[in-house]
This record gives C-alpha cells, sequence and structure tokens, in this order.
C-alpha cells in the first residue's frame, strides 16, 4: 500500500532541469502531486550533455563513507546524502526506468551506450510520466521571502508562489553550455554566504609545445609527479591524456585546482615516468643489456616495443635522438638522454583552460548555511539546496554525479514532507 501524497495548493517549485533538480522532483513525487520543474535552457541537459561518453560516471561503487572522504574537508557534509541515497539506491531506482547500471574495473558505474543527453531525457521522460509540470525556458532570477520562509520565485519576471522551492541551478563550470551564476545570484540575496569561485577539474596548458604530435594521445601507468619551484609536492601512477594546448586526465584534473594557485607566485613543473615499474638504475641495467644484445636495429624499432608512435617522436624530441639510428651508434650522453626523457619527461605548466572548460567549481553556497541531513537552509525555511550549486567538489570520476542525485533526493523528500 502506497503513502498517502499531499495535495498542497501551493506546488513545491524545482528551480534547475540538471540531474539533481529532476531527481529532487522524482523523489519529491513519492510524497507529493503538486510540483513544478523550472528549466532555465529551452533544451534539457545542454550542460551535461557535453560531457564526453568517456568521463561520464553515474557513480562510484562505494561505501557513503568512502564515497564521502573523496570530498576532504567537506566530507562531514557529504555522509548524510550519501547515506540517504547512495549508488544501490540508485541502481533500484533507475532498474525501474529500465536503465541498467554496471561497474567497470574501477568500480566506476556507466550504463551501457549512455552518456549525459540519453540520462536528461531518461529523467525527464519519468518526471513527465510522474504528472510533474515541466516548464522549459523560465529563468529564475530571485526567491520570494515572506516571515523568513521561502514563498515563490520571480521566473521570467513573473511571481509563481509555491510552499517551499528546491535551488538546483548548478554551477558555473562550462557556460558556454548555459551555465550562470543565477544560483549564487539568488542564495547571495537571501543571506548566504557564497564562496569564491575559482576553476577546477580542468586540463592544464604547458609551455612546451607537443600538441602537434601527441594531443589526443593516452598513456596508461605513467608516473607523473608535481613540483613546486622544483620541490615535490606529489607523486600518482596513473593515466594521463595529452591535448592540443597541454595536458588532462584524473590526476591532472584532480590536482588542477591547487595547481592554478600555486600558478601564482610558483614554477610549477609534471615530471614523468613512461616506465614507473623500475628504478631509474635498474632501468639503465636493463637498457644497456638490451642494447648489447640488439645493436643493429634502429632506435625507433626498439622504442615501439614499448610505446606508440607519437609517444616515440615526443621522447625522440626530448633527448634529441635521430630516430633512424641504429643502437650500435648511440653514445654513452645520448643513452642518458634517451633515459631522461622516458623516466624523467618534463612539461611546465603555464596556465588552465578557461571557465568554459570545466569539469567543476570550486566554491558555492556555503555548506555551513546548509542542513546536510535535509539540505535546507539554515537561514530560509522551506528554502532547499542541491547539486553543484553548493560549495562541495569530489574528485573525477562519479562523485559528483553521486552528489547531484544523493543531495536531489535528500532535498526533494524533505520538501516534500514539508508540505504536510
Amino acid at each position: 500500500m502506497s503513502a498517502k501524497k499531499s495535495k498542497s495548493a501551493l506546488p513545491l517549485i524545482i528551480v534547475g532541469g540538471g540531474p539533481s533538480g529532476l531527481l529532487a522532483a522524482i523523489a519529491a513525487s513519492e510524497k507529493t502531486n503538486n510540483i513544478i520543474l523550472l528549466n532555465k535552457n529551452p533544451e534539457i541537459g545542454k550542460k551535461i550533455a557535453s560531457v564526453p561518453f568517456d568521463d561520464f560516471f553515474f557513480s562510484e561503487k562505494l561505501s557513503a563513507k568512502k564515497m564521502a572522504e573523496g570530498f576532504g574537508e567537506k566530507s562531514k557534509f557529504a555522509v548524510p546524502v550519501f547515506k540517504a541515497f547512495g549508488y544501490t539506491e540508485l541502481i533500484k531506482m533507475f532498474k525501474k526506468m529500465n536503465l541498467v547500471l554496471e561497474p567497470d574495473q574501477f568500480g566506476r558505474f556507466k550504463a551501457d551506450g549512455l552518456a549525459g543527453e540519453g540520462l536528461s531525457q531518461v529523467l525527464l521522460q519519468e518526471v513527465i510520466s510522474r504528472g510533474i509540470q515541466y516548464r522549459k525556458s523560465s529563468r529564475v532570477t530571485d526567491i520570494q521571502v515572506e516571515k523568513h520562509k521561502a514563498s515563490g520565485v520571480i521566473a521570467n519576471s513573473s511571481l509563481i508562489s509555491a510552499r517551499a522551492v528546491i535551488l538546483a541551478t548548478g554551477s558555473f563550470s562550462s557556460p558556454k553550455f548555459g551555465a550562470t551564476k543565477d544560483g549564487y545570484n539568488i542564495a547571495q540575496k537571501l543571506g548566504h554566504r557564497v564562496i569564491d569561485l575559482k576553476p577546477a577539474l580542468v586540463d592544464l596548458i604547458t609551455h612546451e609545445k607537443y600538441g602537434n604530435i601527441l594531443a589526443g594521445e593516452v598513456i596508461n601507468d605513467v608516473k607523473i609527479s608535481i613540483y613546486y619551484n622544483g620541490k615535490q609536492a606529489h607523486s600518482d601512477i596513473g593515466m594521463i591524456k595529452f591535448t592540443p594546448t597541454g595536458v588532462s586526465g584524473p590526476t591532472i584534473l584532480n590536482r588542477s585546482a591547487e595547481i592554478i594557485e600555486n600558478l601564482v607566485d610558483k614554477t610549477v613543473e609534471l615530471r614523468l615516468d613512461f616506465m614507473p615499474d623500475q628504478p631509474r638504475e635498474t632501468y639503465e641495467t636493463w637498457l644497456i643489456k638490451e642494447f648489447m644484445s640488439r645493436h643493429q636495429i634502429h632506435i625507433e624499432k626498439f622504442l615501439s616495443r614499448y610505446f606508440e608512435d607519437n609517444v616515440i617522436k615526443a621522447i625522440a624530441l626530448e633527448s634529441r635522438i635521430k630516430l633512424d639510428r641504429s643502437i650500435a651508434h648511440i653514445t654513452t650522453l645520448e643513452r642518458k638522454s634517451l633515459i631522461h626523457a622516458i623516466k624523467d619527461f618534463r612539461l611546465t605548466i603555464k596556465s588552465h583552460e578557461p571557465f568554459n572548460n570545466t569539469r567543476g567549481v570550486l566554491g558555492g553556497v556555503s555548506i555551513e548555511d546548509i542542513n546536510p541531513e535535509t539540505c535546507e537552509s539554515r537561514i530560509i525555511k522551506s528554502l532547499y539546496f542541491a547539486g553543484d550549486v553548493i560549495d562541495i567538489l569530489g574528485p573525477y570520476g562519479g562523485y559528483n554525479m553521486q552528489f547531484a542525485f544523493s543531495s536531489g533526493y535528500v532535498a526533494g523528500k524533505a520538501a516534500a514532507g514539508s508540505l504536510n
């Protein structure tokens, strides 16, 4: 027997048609029939559709506590949100929509062949099937407040009265796909603290011009060490992706915000070890033996056993070795230069891609002003927040998408419950 739904004369209004707003609407529909979902864009999911399929993850196969740890100092806020709605609940909900999520070898959930645009359409159809009013091209610029309680929104210069409001407007990442600062501005006018916005999860631009050789090249199991003014700050083994202007990949994206801050007054350098399984001395000993046993072949043919063609060209450029030379004619100095290019390939960070190309931002509505158990404002009653309009950001992978789903669910349930 299903729970009785409320029939409030005034609706619950959800501002934002991204994943958090759509999930909030679906969750709220379990408790109330009167919901209006407002999307400022004429089409659904414009921003999320820009995420490449290879980078589109729904969640991570992690407990609420482990998932929250990915959010660093904001983990205390994230724990109750993930406990209320984690990846298991997400899988069950999506299964009812005939959407099957499967984890990859790293525990990241994808749906076969479905990326951002497809997800938005699936969720929108679910919203419509539940009788939720969906209004496109409806830009909200203000929230009306009476006696410290949200009582409506100003959409397209007209007032729509409400019993409760959920602000799920998203972050300012990728403004070329429709992102605005509307949500931050609205919250700030209502007395909420908005932490300054900074680019994060963004590709970095290097001084070295390897783009014409390496653009699009993906290399796995590379040791990536980050140096500030010649002092090592971080070292990780993972994947690096080369772009036309620099570098990307999980390690780069996760460290990008910190790197950008250090660029203000420090020299930032990446040192790449393409063969991290052996210390440099051991690798040199092995290489000498290999050279002695294969001295008749060209250096290019030798390197092709371990690297792709474009990576070989970059190594040759860095070491200044001609690829058509036979190993027998490589001098000791050239061999050491080759080892240096393989074990200590250096890139100097110049800057970063603009906000238009960011996958996330640091900053947003302060978590100090939001109750994590309900996602309700601590300042304005019946005002709730969901998704990345909140000042919280996880690492590369499914962390931020799961937070969007989870916070949307929490806000939707709590806001609908307040209508009773």
